[in-house]
C-alpha cells in the first residue's frame, strides 16, 4: 500500500508544477529545505533502530516522523524533478537560469542522502539479524557467501551514491542496486512469499528510478551550460 501512496505523491508533486509556478529562487529554497529534511530523517532512522530507545512514546513519535516525513519528501521530490525537467526544456533553456545547476545539485544531494542511508541501514539491519538472514538465504537455495556478497554490494552501492559528487559513481552504483532489488523481488516470487514481502524492494526500485532520472537531468544541465559557454566564446 505504501508504494502506491509514494508513487501517487510523486505524481502529485509533478502535477503541482502546473498549478504553482514560482520564480527560480523559491524553488531553490525548497530544494535546500528538502535536503535538510532528508538529513534529519536519516538521523531519525539511525536513532530509531540503533539507539536502543525503550520509551514507547518516543519510539512512536520517531515512527510517525519517519513515516510521514517519507511522504513529504516524495511529494517534494516529484515537484523538484518535474520542475527541473520543465526548466531544462523551457523556451530559453538552461542558459539564462543561473540557479538551475545549484538546484539540481541540492536535489541530487537530498535524494542521495535518503537512498544511500536507507541501504546502509538495511545492511546494518541484516548484520544484526544474521541468523534470520542465513535461514532465509538457505531456504531460498542460495549459498551463505552470497548473503555476504549482497551485503557488501549494498554497502558499496550506498557509498557510491553518497560519494557521487566526489567519484561520479552514482549512476553505476544505482544501476547495481536496481539489479539487486530485482533479484530480491524474484526471490520472493520464486519462494511464493506474500507480495507484501516485496514492497521494500519495489519502493527502492521506485526511488532508484527517480535517482537515475535526476542523474540524467544533472548531465543534461551540464551539457546545456557547456554548449552555451562554447557558443559565447
Amino acid at each position: 500500500m505504501d508504494i502506491m501512496i509514494l508513487a501517487g505523491l510523486l505524481l502529485l508533486g509533478g502535477l503541482i508544477n502546473f498549478i504553482w509556478e514560482p520564480d527560480a529562487k523559491p524553488v531553490h529554497s525548497l530544494a535546500k529545505a528538502y535536503l535538510m529534511i532528508a538529513i534529519y530523517l536519516a538521523l531519525a532512522v539511525w536513532i530509531l533502530f540503533f539507539a536502543g530507545i525503550k520509551n514507547a512514546f518516543l519510539l512512536k513519535a520517531l515512527n510517525i516522523l519517519i513515516h510521514y516525513g517519507a511522504y513529504a519528501t516524495h511529494l517534494v521530490l516529484g515537484y523538484m524533478a518535474t520542475n527541473i525537467f520543465i526548466r531544462l526544456h523551457a523556451k530559453y533553456g538552461a542558459s539564462n537560469d543561473t540557479l538551475l545547476p545549484s538546484t539540481v545539485n541540492i536535489t541530487l544531494w537530498a535524494i542521495s542522502v535518503s537512498i544511500g542511508n536507507s541501504f546502509l541501514v538495511a545492511t546494518v539491519g541484516k548484520s544484526t539479524n544474521m541468523s534470520i538472514m542465513i535461514d532465509f538465504f538457505k531456504q531460498s537455495g542460495y549459498a551463505i557467501w552470497f548473503l555476504y556478497f549482497i551485503m557488501a554490494m549494498e554497502t558499496v552501492g550506498a557509498l557510491g551514491i553518497l560519494l557521487h559528487f566526489k567519484f561520479k559513481a552514482g549512476k553505476f552504483a544505482s544501476a547495481g542496486l536496481v539489479l539487486i532489488m530485482l533479484g530480491a523481488i524474484y526471490t520472493h516470487w520464486h519462494n511464493h512469499d506474500p507480495f507484501s514481502d516485496s514492497y521494500a524492494a519495489l519502493t527502492q526500485l521506485l526511488n532508484l528510478s527517480l535517482l537515475l532520472f535526476i542523474y540524467y537531468l544533472e548531465k543534461q544541465v551540464a551539457r546545456k551550460l557547456s554548449d552555451t559557454q562554447i557558443y559565447i566564446i
